[in-house]
C-alpha cells in the first residue's frame, strides 16, 4: 500500500511539473520560441542563465545577442580580397584560414534593443538593427579604415625609396591592421587618378620587402682552437635591394649553444659585428647563422597577432658561417729520472684522460699546454719490521709560451713496505692513481 502512494505522488508531481513548465511556455514572448524575421532589419537573441550578479548575466546574454546579430550580417570572402590573397599565399594553415569576422562592436551604434524576459533560471534579451543603418555605419567606418590604410601606404612608400625598409615593414603592417575588419572584402581606394585596392597594394608592399632584404656573411668559414680567446670576430652585412642598411635587428644562433650577443641592430654601414667568445665544443664542426629577425619587428610594428604572423611566420635566408673547431694538443712531461718507477703508466693515463676529454696528444714542442710533473722521496718512520717513505710532486701546466697557468703541489704520500725500494713503490702507485683519479681532471678543467 505504501508503494502504492509513494508512486502515485511521484505521478502527481511529474504533472505538476510538466504543467508548470508547460505553463511558462505558454507565457514566453514569441521571439524566445521562434527567432524572429523582419523585414529591413537583422535581428538579434541571446540567452543565458542566471549565474552571478544581475549584472553579470545581463552582460552575457547581450554578448550573446550580438554575437548572433554578427552571424546574420558576416560577409563572405572575396576572390579579389587582401585575404584571399594571403590564403592563396599561405594555405589554410590554423593562423591564416581564418576569418576575420565582422566585430560586434560595429553595431553598438546602431543597434536597438527590442525587448527582454526572464524567469527564475534564466534571462533573455531581444536586439535588432536596421540594414540601411548597419550599411550606413559600416560604410562610413570602412572609409575612415581605407584612409587610414593608404596614409600608412604612402608613409611606407616614403621609407622604401630612402632605404628604410624595416619602417616600410612598419607602415605596410600597421595599414593592413587598419583594415582587418574588411580584409575579407574588396578595399578599393582612388590614388593618383587610379583605382586600387589598397589591402592587396599593402600586402604586395610588404612581400616585396622581403624579396629586397638580405643578409651576407663576410666568410663563410672560421677556423678555431678549442678553449682559445682569440676567436676572430664576424661580420655580416645587411642589405635591401643590393644596398646596405641600418636599423635591422638580426639574432644569431649557434649549433654548439647560446651567445651572450643574441641580438643586435646593423649599423649605419649595414653591418652587425660578432664575437663569438671562447668555443668550448668537443665536435668537428659547428655552424653560426645570423637571422634578421622578423618576429622582432613584427612585434614592434603591430599588436594585431594575426597581423603580427604575416610576417612573423615568414623567413629570409641566413647568413651561415663555419666553425672549423681544432682541438687543443696536450703533452705531459715528468721532469724525474724515474729509474725503477712505472712513468709509462703516468703517460698511458694522461694520454686516455686527454682523449676523453676531446684533446689531442703531442710531444711538448707542438702541444698547446704542457703537464710537468716532478716528484721526490724521502724515508720515513720505521717499525715492526716496515719502513715508509713520504712523496711530493709538483704538477704544473703551461701554456705554449711556457705561462705557468695552474699549480698543483701535491704533499705527503706515504708508502709502506718491507724495504725502502717496496715503499717508494707504493708511494708511487698510490701517486700515479692520484693523478689518474682526480689531478689530470683538475688540471684540464682549467682550460674549459
Amino acid at each position: 500500500m505504501n508503494k502504492f502512494y509513494i508512486f502515485f505522488l511521484i505521478v502527481l508531481l511529474a504533472s505538476c511539473a510538466a504543467k508548470k513548465k508547460a505553463a511558462e511556455f505558454a507565457m514566453q514572448p514569441e521571439w524566445i520560441k521562434q527567432k524572429p524575421i523582419i523585414p529591413g532589419y537583422y535581428v538579434g537573441v541571446g540567452s543565458t542563465k542566471k549565474v552571478g550578479t544581475s549584472a553579470q548575466y545581463i552582460a552575457s546574454a547581450r554578448k550573446d545577442a550580438l554575437a548572433d546579430l554578427a552571424a546574420e550580417v558576416s560577409v563572405q570572402v572575396s576572390s579579389t580580397s587582401v585575404l584571399h590573397t594571403i590564403e592563396t599565399q599561405y594555405g589554410h594553415s590554423e593562423t591564416f584560414s581564418q576569418r576575420i569576422e565582422t566585430s560586434t562592436s560595429d553595431y553598438l551604434e546602431g543597434f536597438e534593443p527590442v525587448e527582454s524576459y526572464e524567469n527564475e533560471d534564466s534571462y533573455w534579451v531581444y536586439f535588432r538593427v536596421s540594414k540601411e543603418t548597419y550599411q550606413e555605419m559600416k560604410a562610413k567606418k570602412k572609409m575612415e579604415a581605407l584612409a587610414a590604410a593608404m596614409a600608412k601606404f604612402e608613409s611606407g612608400l616614403s621609407a622604401e625609396q630612402t632605404n628604410k625598409p624595416v619602417e616600410a615593414l612598419t607602415f605596410y603592417l600597421q595599414g593592413l591592421q587598419a583594415i582587418k575588419g574588411y580584409m575579407q572584402e574588396e578595399t578599393a581606394m582612388e590614388r593618383n587618378g587610379k583605382l586600387l585596392d589598397i589591402g592587396n597594394e599593402l600586402f604586395s608592399s610588404f612581400n616585396r620587402i622581403l624579396t629586397g632584404l638580405a643578409i651576407v656573411a663576410a666568410t663563410s668559414q672560421i677556423e678555431v682552437k678549442r678553449g682559445e680567446k682569440d676567436t676572430p670576430e664576424l661580420n655580416f652585412s645587411l642589405l635591401f635591394n643590393d644596398s646596405p642598411v641600418q636599423g635591422v635587428p638580426v639574432e644569431f644562433k649557434y649549433s654548439g649553444g647560446f651567445f651572450r650577443q643574441g641580438r643586435q641592430i646593423s649599423d649605419q654601414e649595414g653591418l652587425v659585428h660578432l664575437q663569438p667568445g671562447v668555443i668550448y665544443s668537443r665536435n668537428k664542426k659547428e655552424t653560426i647563422e645570423a637571422v634578421i629577425d622578423l618576429k622582432d619587428i613584427a612585434q614592434k610594428a603591430v599588436d594585431d597577432l594575426f597581423i603580427r604572423g604575416l610576417l612573423a611566420k615568414r623567413s629570409i635566408d641566413p647568413a651561415t658561417v663555419t666553425v672549423v673547431i681544432v682541438q687543443p694538443a696536450l703533452s705531459v712531461n715528468i721532469l724525474n729520472d724515474c729509474g725503477d718507477f712505472n712513468c709509462d703508466q703516468i703517460r698511458k693515463d694522461f694520454s686516455e684522460i686527454s682523449f676523453r676529454e676531446g684533446y689531442d696528444i703531442q710531444p711538448a714542442e707542438k702541444a698547446d699546454y704542457i703537464f710537468s710533473l716532478n716528484f721526490s722521496t724521502k724515508p720515513g718512520e720505521s717499525a715492526g719490521g716496515l719502513t715508509s717513505v713520504y712523496l711530493d710532486a709538483d704538477l704544473i701546466m703551461k701554456d705554449a709560451h711556457n705561462k705557468n697557468l695552474w699549480v698543483k703541489k701535491i704533499n705527503q704520500i706515504k708508502g709502506i713496505g718491507k724495504n725502502l725500494q717496496e715503499a717508494g713503490s707504493n708511494a708511487f702507485d698510490e701517486l700515479v692513481s692520484s693523478l689518474d683519479r682526480i689531478y689530470f681532471k683538475q688540471g684540464m678543467e682549467q682550460l674549459k
